[in-house]
């Protein structure tokens, strides 16, 4: 069931837009390209990043815009499926599920585009790419805790989903996308991987540089922060849930 959600929704989204998948590239592409052009054409990215500056703004920007699709879509996923909640007789959280393995499976399509960089900046990873898929599994489960707490939330409190995106537009500079986890003070690290990105996108781009990864002590900190994330979000959910449903 839970995949022909999804299958669903992807049905949807390629074909409302005549562009369909190629939006899916554009998106991210587009992102990446500004975001480039700004701090490396006319800032200079040696202060910010590392080299070659687009691979690593690349490696930033396409699970950055997974976790922004998979937040936004969390905040309508109830709206959306209200009428649809009060005749299923499935968990209330595979409507979560799903959003974020939907958002999930176009990180993965746009995956091209990181091939793409690679080929223009000709850098081919190093060993430590199996940790990619880490990282992966790491920003999955941090996405689910959230969405558990921000799905009801935003159902039963409308007004809170404004608050998640302007939470979202900070939090795209305290994760570090633009700049590397070296331009955070070390006495600040541990603190800053309370942000569960922060250890993610080091895994995401160790495998081009190893000198990205974090310190252990970090790791440890943004791997138990996505821990206490989703018990955080089970407890919310389980709370929350019957207003939910009551209100559907």
């Amino acid at each position: 069931m839970l995949r022909m959600l999804v299958r669903r929704d992807l049905q949807r989204q390629y074909t409302t837009f005549r562009l369909g998948y190629l939006w899916t590239l554009l998106e991210p592409l587009g992102m990446a390209a500004v975001l480039w052009f700004v701090f490396s054409v006319l800032l200079g990215a040696r202060s910010f990043g590392l080299s070659p500056y687009l691979l690593f703004i690349v490696l930033g920007v396409l699970p950055w815009w997974w976790f922004l699709k998979g937040m936004r879509a969390s905040t309508k996923v109830f709206r959306r499926a209200r009428g649809e909640l009060i005749f299923s007789l499935l968990p209330t959280q595979i409507w979560i599920l799903r959003v974020i393995i939907s958002s999930g499976i176009e990180f993965v399509l746009s995956l091209p585009i990181l091939i793409i960089a690679m080929a223009i900046t000709q850098s081919i990873p190093g060993p430590l790419i199996v940790l990619f898929p880490v990282a992966m599994v790491m920003q999955f489960i941090a996405m689910y805790g959230l969405a558990l707490i921000i799905a009801p939330a935003v159902a039963l409190t409308p007004d809170l989903g404004r608050t998640v995106r302007i939470v979202l537009r900070s939090l795209f500079y305290f994760t570090p996308i633009l700049y590397t986890l070296g331009r955070i003070p070390e006495v600040l690290q541990n603190v800053a991987a309370i942000n569960p990105l922060v250890g993610v996108f080091g895994l995401y781009r160790i495998g081009w540089w190893p000198d990205e990864a974090i310190p252990p002590s970090a790791l440890v900190v943004s791997v138990a922060s996505t821990l206490v994330i989703v018990v955080i979000g089970v407890i919310v959910f389980h709370r929350l849930e019957p207003r939910v449903l009551k209100e559907a």
